[in-house]
């Protein structure tokens, strides 16, 4: 399937936005110059013949393969006669190619969604190494970009977003312990939160959780 020249600088800029956000992200796309290669197994055999028909679950003439979900494989398609063009990705190992959600109402909504996650990252974490964003503020701007989204689909959203997700559970597992240890030994919850560099509603939200986890 061709490419057209509108399309194919669309890409490659998701391409780039997607890279900046590679640690934080589970999803890869695809070099808009090689896309014909990367239609084998879908589109087309390894010989070049066309996986197309009629039947019920088949591969669709107008779906193009731009991209993948790391972790499963699962292929991430622009639907191209279809009105914008949505985002959607479908499930391997299924029997059939019917089971897909929609990721975003076209690759520029997508690449847009994409920016606000790069966004979060480069205003709460400072180009720093260390990860300061907590889930909660992961999932507001997933329900941000939900909600101004009518094609995306919030479960599929949370596994693209899941790297993100296990690092800001890692680092809160840790804050939880760091303010239950410093509380223990009789400090302040001031004297904690000017340690950390933490507001002091979260150094209260974080004790809370350590209580809970005692009981």
């Amino acid at each position: 399937m061709g490419v057209d020249a509108e399309l194919r600088v669309q890409l490659k800029q998701l391409k780039i936005v997607c890279e900046m956000a590679e640690e934080w992200i589970n999803v890869e796309i695809f070099n808009p110059e090689l896309l014909e290669r990367e239609q084998l197994g879908y589109s087309m055999d390894l010989e070049g013949n066309s996986l197309i028909n009629d039947d019920e679950g088949s591969w669709q003439a107008d779906w193009l393969v731009i991209g993948h979900i790391k972790l499963t494989g699962d292929p991430i398609i622009i639907e191209t006669a279809e009105p914008g063009q949505p985002v959607a990705v479908l499930m391997h190992d299924m029997g059939d190619w019917n089971a897909g959600r929609y990721l975003a109402d076209s690759v520029l909504y997508f690449q847009e969604a994409l920016q606000q996650i790069i966004e979060l990252i480069a205003q709460k974490n400072n180009h720093q190494s260390t990860w300061k964003i907590t889930c909660m503020e992961l999932e507001q701007v997933m329900t941000r970009i939900v909600s101004a989204d009518e094609y995306a689909d919030k479960d599929l959203w949370e596994t693209l977003l899941d790297p993100a997700f296990q690092t800001a559970q890692s680092m809160e597992a840790d804050l939880i312990k760091q303010v239950s240890e410093m509380s223990k030994r009789g400090r302040a919850i001031k004297e904690i939160a000017s340690e950390l560099k933490l507001p002091l509603k979260e150094v209260y939200g974080y004790l809370k959780k350590a209580k809970e986890l005692q009981t």
